[in-house]
């Protein structure tokens, strides 16, 4: 017979493995999901994610504060682990990078086909303005149209333009002409008034974008995004694209070391 104590602890990590298998079957899940579908009181859920997220199971989006699994607890999907880790890694950086510029960062990851975002931070003096903006995590962005796209359009070759523009159903012109602008301006743009995510926004954006490499690999990029009201991008150019570089000079290096 187990004593208590020793039944207390199977019973904790009977519940832990629990939050493990369902965070392994979807993926992501909120605090408020994770309550119903353990059945668990959200203190006793609260307290076991706040442990497994200690001990290096979980990571949890400062966007939206959902929680998944840590890209080393993922087996057998090699992209989905580094998407995973690429986030993981990348997060604090991007946050700060945020706060400092009292801009929007966004992560994307770039799997050599298609282009996704996967970590958008809001400063705390947007967020009021970016009520839905966790709502873009997930969604694919524009490789020719998104600041990020064209960061990562800049480091292609002309053999790979050719095939994305045959995948995309895009004119290789336009690919070769938003890399040409890349290349001349030293960084990816926005095209003026596109937004190509399901949920728009009340205001117009700018954005401008650097490209992430892990190692020799190009894995991504990170952009700062705002209302186009704040400013022009030749202000945000001349005022944070310092800031930028050396955040993406930071992850480049912290993926280099774990990839």
């Amino acid at each position: 017979m187990l004593s208590k104590d020793g039944a207390g602890t199977v019973r904790s990590v009977e519940r832990a493995l629990a939050i493990v298998e369902l965070l392994g079957e979807h993926d992501d899940l909120g605090l408020e999901e994770l309550h119903y579908l353990t059945g668990l009181p959200k203190a006793t859920v609260s307290r076991l994610l706040h442990t497994l997220q200690e001990q290096g199971w979980l990571y949890r989006s400062p966007t939206d504060r959902r929680y998944q699994l840590c890209a080393r607890r993922l087996f057998g999907d090699a992209g989905k682990r580094l998407r995973r880790g690429l986030v993981e890694h990348s997060a604090p950086f991007l946050c700060d990078l945020s706060e400092r510029t009292g801009l929007v960062a966004d992560l994307s990851y770039f799997d050599g086909n298609d282009l996704f975002v996967v970590e958008s931070c809001i400063p705390q003096v947007l967020r009021k303005r970016y009520p839905l903006n966790r709502m873009i995590v997930g969604q694919s962005a524009s490789l020719f149209h998104s600041a990020m796209g064209k960061a990562c359009l800049g480091e292609l070759g002309e053999d790979d333009m050719e095939r994305l523009a045959q995948r995309h159903k895009v004119a290789v012109d336009a690919l070769q002409q938003a890399h040409r602008q890349t290349h001349s301006q030293g960084f990816g743009e926005r095209t003026e008034g596109v937004w190509e995510y399901p949920v728009k926004l009340p205001f117009l954006i700018r954005a401008v974008a650097l490209p992430v490499y892990a190692g020799e690999r190009l894995v991504g990029s990170i952009a700062l995004h705002w209302p186009s009201d704040q400013g022009c991008v030749e202000q945000v150019q001349r005022q944070h694209m310092g800031a930028l570089a050396a955040t993406v000079s930071q992850v480049g290096a912290t993926l280099s070391a774990v990839v």
